[in-house]
């Protein structure tokens, strides 16, 4: 099992760890404490943000990277005004994966992105 996210010119699959794993670090390359904060909601003891917390996500956090990290990763679609914006603000992020499988991931999720086209999530 895993993610499928697709447009009609390019489909992207991942497991869901993998998924995971980039949207922590695009968190953590826009602020520390944001990927921080986010990485969280991998604890399967956690249990919600504080309101201190919340406030935080509310003031830094742009637009579309709320969308992209905390949209469901089971079903839904990424609206492309959405993936614009999206990709308007990962252009602005080097972030770095260890594993270069993952690697290889992220830069097929970009690609998706830059082609400002409404994504389906599978």
């Amino acid at each position: 099992m895993g993610i499928l996210l697709k447009n009609d010119e390019k489909n992207v699959s991942m497991g869901y760890i993998t998924f995971g794993i980039i949207r922590q670090q695009i968190a953590k390359s826009y602020d520390y404490k944001i990927g921080e904060l986010y990485s969280k909601l991998y604890n399967p003891l956690f249990k919600g943000y504080s309101n201190e917390e919340n406030k935080y996500f509310n003031e830094k956090l742009p637009k579309y990277f709320d969308t992209f990290l905390f949209h469901s990763d089971v079903d839904g679609y990424f609206s492309e005004s959405c993936v614009k914006g999206t990709y308007k603000e990962l252009m602005k992020l080097k972030p770095i994966f260890t594993n270069d499988d993952i690697g290889k991931k992220y830069d097929d999720l970009l690609e998706l992105f830059r082609q400002g086209k409404r994504i389906y999530i599978y």
